[in-house]
């Protein structure tokens, strides 16, 4: 399974105020425990109650499911004060008449996760539904699907996730799993899938596109899950991670799950009976005690700073007009900002020019940024066709020099650095080491297994690189320009030296 490292942020806005004025006016700063960052002006208080929170449900999902794993790509977390500072990151639902006004939104970007979470709501002492139900649920889906090397049953995932996401921090105990009210009234009044039919649902399926479909079907999945973990005194919750296991191993999600938990025919009078009871058990455990609030460190964070990581946001939401206000603004405070720059390079990389966007996140590199996937992505842009010239190799070199020194979790760029080095040609010995690292940091994005192949054979190791190759088209899935890539590069190393 897949190792992920977890780099979590917090940003929040001023109440009703213009973005660029938010951003000037707020003071913001970054707070760190062992597992996440925040950056939030919503003080001090809540800012270190909201990290907590995070490190709990963490150790929560952790301490249920020891084999899944941490986040490679890194994942920034808005915080915010109260709602009308989340109608100012995320407008568009406000702009809805009679819309949802969320208390959390998730949204990805082009190099990272962003989770945005109002950090004003409490939950109260005898409330069994947790307020962040949406932003847990979509952390704890992108920890499953990263944890694996293929794309999880549908029902497993997204059941999986919704018992988790109802998880809630209660003074010294953990409570996981507390049923859903709207779940539970969904099954009650909508007709339900068999068992065998629920578990082979995909996301093309009738049953999960047509109207409300989504709706019913995470309804009888997290009913499915829940059943698994608490039926029956718990007696099926290890077999989940025997059924996570064969998974891993290749095996085909059917065969997977009769092996694991039996035959679906004998499981259905037992798990129709469990919807149609009245009483759900859930777990409850204690809390991290390890982990404590006046641990955590905290920096005060610049305003041009602050402007350029909310617009990056706004970029990701597809908000350009924002983005661009707040670069605007960043700027104005600080006419050399690196972040102001990077931020400026996804909008660009947005609306498809590339090599404008190139220019930026080389300039952002020069200005000395501190975000690794700057110097990433900068050399990435400079590899030319058909040969790139030594002198921009070494520069390349330099730049995902830096990238592994801010983060050296960071696989694409040991695998960028090992073909760059390769191109350079330099000793195997020297080379080969980084291309293996990059692996081992996350062994199932077939993006980095072409990357390497391709450093293979520069090195002269043929047949090294078809067999790299080869697993990098094993894991392209769906993907089709991967599946693609790794084809063409089958198609193109030669069979000997």
């Amino acid at each position: 399974m897949k190792r992920i490292a977890l780099v979590i942020g917090v940003v929040s806005a001023l109440l009703a105020l213009p973005a660029q004025r938010a951003a000037a006016a707020d003071e913001w700063t970054e707070t760190r425990s062992t597992h996440f960052t925040i950056w939030s002006n919503a003080g001090d208080g809540q800012t270190r109650d909201l990290l907590w929170q995070l490190e709990q449900i963490r150790f929560a999902v952790k301490t249920l499911w020891p084999w899944t794993l941490e986040l490679t790509k890194p994942m920034l977390v808005l915080g915010v004060k109260d709602e009308e500072s989340m109608r100012m990151l995320a407008p568009r639902y406000w702009e809805q008449k009679g819309g949802v006004r969320p208390v959390s939104v998730w949204v990805t970007g082009l190099d990272q996760h962003y989770m945005v979470i109002r950090a004003d709501l409490r939950t109260e002492d005898n409330a069994v539904s947790n307020p962040y139900r949406s932003a847990y649920f979509a952390y704890v889906n992108l920890i499953l699907s990263s944890s694996f090397g293929r794309e999880l049953p549908l029902w497993f995932s997204r059941g999986l996730a919704g018992v988790q996401s109802n998880t809630i921090v209660r003074g010294n105990q953990i409570l996981l799993g507390p049923p859903i009210a709207s779940h539970l009234e969904r099954l009650q009044s909508d007709a339900r899938l068999k068992l065998k039919e629920l578990i082979t649902v995909t996301r093309s399926s009738r049953e999960y596109t047509q109207e409300q479909g989504q709706i019913r079907f995470d309804a009888q999945a997290w009913a499915l899950v829940h059943f698994l973990m608490f039926g029956q005194n718990a007696a099926r919750r290890k077999s989940i991670s025997t059924f996570a296991s064969l998974l891993d191993k290749g095996t085909d999600p059917e065969a997977a799950f009769v092996e694991a938990f039996g035959a679906v025919e004998k499981l259905e009078p037992d798990f129709a009976a469990y919807i149609n009871r009245s009483i759900y058990s859930f777990q409850q455990f204690d809390i991290d005690k390890a982990t404590k609030r006046e641990q955590f460190t905290t920096r005060k964070i610049f305003p041009a700073q602050a402007a350029a990581g909310l617009a990056s946001f706004h970029v990701a939401m597809g908000r350009s007009a924002e983005a661009r206000t707040l670069i605007d603004k960043a700027r104005k405070e600080e006419p050399n900002s690196p972040d102001a720059y990077a931020a400026e390079a996804q909008l660009l990389l947005r609306d498809s020019k590339s090599a404008e966007a190139a220019a930026a996140f080389m300039k952002a590199a020069d200005l000395g940024s501190t975000n690794a996937r700057v110097y990433y992505r900068a050399a990435r842009s400079m590899w030319s066709s058909p040969r790139t010239e030594e002198t921009t190799l070494q520069k390349m070199d330099k730049y995902l020099v830096r990238a592994t020194e801010l983060d050296a979790t960071y696989p694409e760029a040991f695998a960028e650095l090992g073909d760059v080095r390769s191109a350079l040609k330099q000793s195997p010995d020297d080379v080969i080491p980084l291309l293996g690292k990059a692996v081992k940091l996350d062994p199932f994005d077939p993006w980095i297994r072409l990357t390497v192949a391709r450093a293979f054979w520069r090195l002269g190791k043929y047949e090294e690189a078809r067999n790299v190759a080869r697993v990098a088209l094993a894991l392209s899935g769906d993907d089709d320009r991967a599946k693609a890539d790794a084809e063409r590069l089958l198609a193109t190393i030669p069979e000997k030296k």
